[in-house]
């Protein structure tokens, strides 16, 4: 048992408790990614981060970038106009990092660059979530394709979830809120049933704001100096529903409709310039993104000799971005490009689960098939309104292409001497196929492209004492090369070429680590090497007269490594201070390079630190806390090639401190107002990811953080 000491208790320094008085609860998490199934993470044998729908609420998170901030080694990247563009974890991102939304996969993302047409995995509502975990690392073995460098997974709420009984219930609940960054108001009501053997969920959310503001002394101009975010309006809709049948002791059916709705219209003020031939002017942008989600699920309690359980589900989503892009121009005149993305796909996801106990071991044993058709389509028109003419454009494109893979895996997880040692195996077969069609905007003949991977993970936890365990895990990852990777093709001011023969991207992931915890609080410890073949970039090949050829080509290792620390500390217990007193620290470190080059990885985070004092009293009628987040500058940039060829430096960003203040009070049992005061000290700052790719920014207000904002809400259950 830990002494009070003050060296005991720094070793227990701090990440994060949303509910002190569930202290216990809290430090026997259960995840999912790690092996498929439900599986206290003190018998994971690596690092899994996981954000729950309190701790969304009470940090007053609107969308999973703000959910995911407090969260070490793994942020949400882009803003504005087109959203979240993907995650990183660990310095992956985009296409090399797996998102599923209730085991569906999201449309890989596709951004054809020159800032008119981007599609993103970000069409979904917070709100909805009943948690996002994240398992840091390759995990291919488990989910496939593009899980090279993670996996997030995005669980909606369940009826279950909303209903506090077990008999016959109705339970209503509205949440209201305003956040000032974006001017924006959004509310979300619920609606859960269970009648007998039937249970039903029903969402509704409608959100409508603005822009999101830059720090506050941007200059509000036309042209390359705007410091402004450019005046915007948006608007938000989403549902989701869910119902569920007990047909009877071993057969239980589910079925869910998702639909969010996301518009963006925005002048465009900082485009405005006066740089013959394109004098741009009446500069606007119209975008819509949606996605439709309809799956059947059935989970079947077999208890045979096969499996104890089987689940299966069926899923359709289409998915749309439609991005109309209007200005006028000497040279054009007046004209709309209007930039239509969609992804359309089937998707069949079975597993089988199957506990084999004997003297001296359990076996906990899954497996299953998947499968996966995806129709991508572009639609990319310009519209020439002073002729009254239209033409396909051929200028930054792909063809449209039907993606079809399927996979098969098979783990076990096996608790040995007396559950002290646990060791987890698992290995999978993946096929994927790309097959490209010609279009009007896309008349190049290019092959298909298809190959096969296998991938696996081993990794033990061994429980030195019930207070302290060690863990190390080695898994492997691939990512299919994507439309874009394989056939995206572009000659304005430079070329890209397309590559069909491009190579999967590889991966294999090492990790070690230490984790504890008693009275006083917890603990995790994990350092990580990461190694990357067939790495995909963009490479100069040449010159056609003023312009440089550029494809894409696989390239020798990237290696990732680093360290992260995580740990919550109860100051009550340790320090005797007032019941309901906490603190937390997280620590993030990487570093990573090419091995061929030896220059830096531009996608690796900076040192981060986030240091937070927390209360909640103990009835759990009002408590907040203080989160102080430390981040260092970005220097270390790999040089650039411009369209020229030659080579520039990326802008350096300086390292910065912000300050979040929340808290919230519950006046009633059904009631919960919450406050948030965000970036209180007024920092002005920039993200490294904002600024990632530009040499030279005459306008760095533009890409700034909001200065000092504010946000409320209010939420009723009954």
């Amino acid at each position: 048992m830990y002494k009070k000491t003050f060296l005991s208790a720094s070793i227990v320094l701090a990440l994060a408790s949303t509910a002190h008085a569930e202290e216990y609860a809290l430090f026997d998490e259960v995840v999912v990614s790690a092996t498929r199934t439900e599986q206290s993470k003190a018998d994971v044998s690596s690092s899994i981060e996981t954000v729950s729908a309190e701790e969304i609420d009470n940090t007053l998170s609107t969308d999973v970038k703000q959910a995911l901030k407090y969260t070490p080694g793994v942020n949400a990247q882009g803003s504005g106009r087109f959203g979240i563009s993907g995650f990183n974890i660990r310095g992956m991102e985009q296409s090399r990092i797996k998102v599923m939304v209730d085991d569906v996969q999201q449309p890989v993302p596709y951004n054809s660059g020159g800032g008119t047409q981007a599609k993103h995995q970000n069409t979904f509502e917070i709100d909805t979530l009943h948690s996002i975990e994240v398992n840091k690392g390759a995990s291919s073995s488990l989910y496939g394709s593009d899980a090279l460098g993670g996996t997030v997974l995005l669980r909606t709420k369940n009826p279950d979830d909303i209903l506090i009984t077990d008999g016959d219930e109705h339970r209503f609940g509205i949440k209201t809120g305003y956040t000032s960054a974006d001017e924006t108001f959004k509310t979300t009501g619920t609606w859960a049933m269970r009648k007998d053997k039937l249970e039903t969920l029903l969402m509704l959310t409608y959100a409508d704001g603005n822009e999101t503001k830059k720090h506050g002394d941007g200059a509000d101009i036309e042209g390359d100096d705007r410091g402004a975010a450019n005046p915007a309006d948006k608007k938000v809709q989403n549902l989701l529903a869910k119902a569920y049948y007990q047909l009877n002791e071993q057969h239980r059916l589910g079925l869910t409709v998702e639909h969010h709705d996301f518009k963006y219209e925005e002048t465009d003020l900082e485009k405005l310039s006066s740089t013959p031939p394109y004098n741009y002017s009446n500069a606007f942008n119209d975008d819509n993104n949606k996605r439709t989600r309809v799956t059947l699920e059935h989970e079947w309690m077999l208890n045979a000799a096969i499996a104890d359980q089987l689940n299966w589900s069926l899923s359709y989503q289409d998915s749309q971005s439609v991005n109309d892009n209007g200005d006028t121009t000497d040279a054009k005149g007046k004209r709309v490009r209007v930039r239509d993305t969609q992804d359309n796909s089937i998707q069949f996801n079975s597993q089988l689960n199957k506990i084999i106990e004997n003297d001296s071991s359990t076996h906990e044993v899954t497996y299953g098939l998947s499968y996966i058709k995806n129709d991508f389509e572009l639609s990319n028109t310009d519209y020439f309104l002073d002729s009254g003419t239209s033409a396909p454009s051929t200028k930054g494109t792909s063809p449209n292409a039907t993606l079809t893979q399927w996979g098969a895996f098979v783990q076990d997880n096996v608790f040995l001497m007396d559950e002290k040692l646990v060791v987890t195996g698992g290995l999978r077969f993946d096929s994927f196929e790309s097959n490209p069609e010609q279009t009007p905007s896309y008349t190049n003949t290019v092959s298909k492209n298809s190959d096969s991977a296998i991938t696996g993970n081993i990794g033990t936890v061994y429980h030195l004492t019930d207070k302290f365990s060690t863990f190390a895990k080695i898994s492997t990852g691939f990512k299919a090369p994507t439309v874009y990777d394989l056939y995206y093709l572009y000659d304005e001011g430079a070329i890209v070429e397309p590559n069909p023969d491009l190579k999967a991207e590889s991966s294999i992931s090492y990790e070690v680590g230490f984790r504890g915890n008693n009275e006083f609080g917890r603990f995790e410890l994990a350092t990580y090497f990461n190694q990357y073949d067939n790495f995909i970039e963009t490479v100069a090949t040449g010159s056609n007269g003023s312009k440089t050829i550029y494809t894409n080509k696989n390239l020798d290792k990237v290696e990732i490594y680093g360290a992260e620390l995580s740990s919550t500390l109860l100051m009550d217990k340790a320090f005797d201070l007032p019941e309901g007193t906490y603190t937390k620290l997280s620590i993030a470190y990487s570093e990573g390079k090419d091995k061929k080059t030896g220059e830096a990885i531009n996608s690796v985070a900076p040192l981060t630190s986030i240091v937070g004092l927390g209360y909640d009293n103990p009835n759990q009628t009002y408590g907040g806390v203080m989160n102080i987040t430390m981040v260092a500058a970005k220097t270390d940039w790999t040089s650039m090639t411009d369209r020229m060829g030659n080579s520039v430096e990326n802008v350096d960003v300086n390292g910065y401190t912000v300050v979040d203040l929340t808290a919230y009070y519950r006046p009633m049992q059904d009631l919960t107002l919450r406050a948030g005061l965000f970036n209180a000290l007024d920092k002005k700052y920039h993200l490294y990811d904002d600024l990632s790719g530009k040499s030279s920014v005459s306008n760095m207000d533009y890409y700034s953080q909001p200065g000092r904002n504010w946000g409320v809400s209010l939420d009723y259950q009954f």
